[in-house]
């Protein structure tokens, strides 16, 4: 798998939702969970996240919002939510286009890979990450993103990372990735993949912590 693709956003990086890291014997076990449960987690992940609901109106959107166009059609996304005029007026939120490109992500957004590629879950919809364009693009389920998503969740190689210095959402997560390489080269422990040494998670969690606290953030 090509490491550039490896990016370690994981749902640990939920801040203030109050989920738990599991112990590491829960890694050791790897991704085989059923459909079904995989199902619910990620109703309860998507249901934590405060976003509009599809068919809401609101009379305005966050002026830092994107305009994304899908064929004929002009939408307005904000944070994992997409909205298109209502024929009254305000804006109405609509199920995620596919095919649509944006430029971010909510914070929390599940990162997990299948095969080479780099997917995120967040809000009900998945996205594909575009190494070459840089963005991101809604796609539908992958085929085996929902062992893959709960498997992330559950993941005991992640932490929270709080920014000190006033750095952007997109500056962290270079950071993030930059120190994510840098550690698993270290120790020899990679979080993304299974059936590894779980003993090697803490030197991990170790060298992972020492790289952002050197960059200016705040680690727990």
């Amino acid at each position: 798998m090509n490491r550039k693709y490896r990016f370690n956003l994981i749902v640990t990086s939920i801040l203030g939702l109050g989920l738990a890291v599991m112990a590491l014997d829960s890694f050791a076990q790897g991704p085989n969970r059923n459909s079904d449960r995989g199902h619910q987690e990620r109703q309860v992940l998507s249901s934590r996240i405060s976003h509009p609901g599809i068919g809401q109106r609101v009379s305005v959107i966050p002026n830092s919002h994107q305009v994304v166009r899908v064929g004929p059609q002009n939408y307005h996304y904000y944070n994992g939510s997409f909205y298109r005029r209502a024929n009254q007026g305000g804006y109405v939120v609509v199920s995620a286009p596919l095919n649509a490109r944006v430029g971010s992500i909510p914070r929390g957004a599940i990162s997990f890979g299948i095969g080479s590629r780099r997917f995120y879950y967040a809000n009900f919809t998945y996205y594909l990450w575009d190494q070459d364009r840089r963005d991101y693009i809604v796609v539908e389920e992958p085929e085996g993103a929902e062992t893959e998503v709960v498997s992330a969740s559950e993941s005991s190689g992640e932490l929270f990372v709080y920014p000190s210095e006033g750095q952007s959402d997109e500056q962290r997560d270079k950071d993030r990735y930059e120190c994510y390489l840098w550690a698993s080269d270290q120790t020899g422990f990679d979080p993304i993949e299974s059936n590894q040494n779980a003993e090697l998670a803490s030197n991990y969690r170790r060298a992972m912590s020492a790289c952002l606290v050197g960059r200016g953030y705040t680690v727990n």
